[in-house]
């Protein structure tokens, strides 16, 4: 696998807030593991698949001092230490798949994607599969299922995780699904997951592994 770095100066950082919870984001250079092609590859064209790592320093105030109808004129630091902001480290692969003229090379992309300083690959997570136009017309004509498309988006927890392989649920207990798609420009990620209870799809699969763990996490208790 060759793998060929941008030669470019772009790291995107941006902090965001968010009450007690401040994160800073970094972005790598995007790069190019491969350009091949794909058992349903589009006629004259091959696949190149991209790659941006992500990496989010969440900072916490140990210890609320503030409400959300209650301000404080003592800052955290005024404080002793068990109110320090405690620092949280993370870090997300992207992988993104996009189809490039047939004679393409990893350099080729490389070239073209350097044409676009801004260019970012940006994350979706919603509680319903991700679809494309492309997508939706091929489940319409019957080249591929909704049900296949969920099951390659579900999100699921990572390699070294205590539960690798399995289900992660959002905070509000539901399935949830993750995309990674290419912009020529600078993108926020989206966040399309909803609080409602029953705001969720899953594939009869999907399901049957819902109830499994929730068995086997009752039996544990």
């Amino acid at each position: 696998m060759h793998k060929k770095h941008l030669h470019i100066n772009y790291t995107l950082k941006l902090t965001k807030m968010d009450n007690s919870l401040r994160k800073e984001v970094t972005k790598s250079l995007i790069t190019v593991d491969k350009v091949e092609a794909t058992e349903f590859q589009k006629e004259g064209t091959k696949t190149a698949q991209l790659r941006q790592i992500v990496k989010t320093k969440s900072f916490y105030q140990a210890k609320q001092i503030e409400t959300n109808l209650q301000d404080n004129m003592f800052a955290p630091a005024d404080y002793d230490e068990t109110f320090k902001e405690q620092e949280f480290n993370s870090t997300e692969n992207r992988v993104a798949f996009i189809n490039v003229p047939e004679v393409t090379s990893v350099n080729d992309v490389l070239s073209k994607i350097s044409e676009h300083p801004e260019a970012v690959l940006y994350r979706i997570l919603s509680n319903h599969p991700i679809l494309t136009t492309s997508q939706s017309y091929a489940i319409d004509q019957g080249l591929t299922t909704l049900e296949v498309i969920s099951e390659s988006q579900i999100v699921r927890y990572g390699k070294d995780h205590q539960k690798e392989g399995q289900l992660a649920r959002d905070s509000n207990d539901k399935p949830q699904y993750r995309a990674i798609f290419y912009s020529n420009v600078a993108k926020a990620d989206e966040d399309l997951r909803t609080v409602e209870a029953e705001d969720f799809y899953v594939s009869e699969s999907i399901q049957e592994e819902l109830v499994g763990e929730t068995i086997s996490q009752g039996q544990e208790i």
